[in-house]
């Protein structure tokens, strides 16, 4: 997929971790680890150096909250609740990036 992205010039690439929640057709799908993560985060950043690659929906079931996704490649994440679960605060994202002397952007405020 990666490299589709990267031929299609996709600047922009929110990567999920999946939230397994009750009802839904993936319930029963095994959660990716953090681990896990951090080399999709790593690989995604190797194949798409100029490109965002952005902490989406499931960070918050990590218990860095996606910091050592950070340190792997992520440069970007998207704040606040998802559409089916709750997110992680701006105010608490501007802490972790702070803690990793990361200049923060925000965007698409208002």
């Amino acid at each position: 997929m990666a490299f589709t992205l990267r031929g299609l010039g996709i600047k922009s690439i929110p990567v999920n971790m999946l939230n397994p929640i009750p009802g839904t057709p993936y319930e029963n799908n095994k959660q990716l680890t953090t681990d896990d993560m951090r080399r999709i985060c790593a690989v995604f950043r190797f194949i798409l150096p100029d490109s965002s690659i952005r902490l989406a929906g499931g960070r918050g079931l990590m218990e860095d909250k996606g910091e050592l996704c950070f340190l792997s490649g992520a440069n970007a994440a998207i704040s606040g609740d998802m559409l089916t679960t709750s997110g992680i605060s701006i105010k608490t994202d501007m802490r972790l990036l702070d803690k990793l002397n990361y200049k923060a952007a925000i965007c698409g405020q208002g």
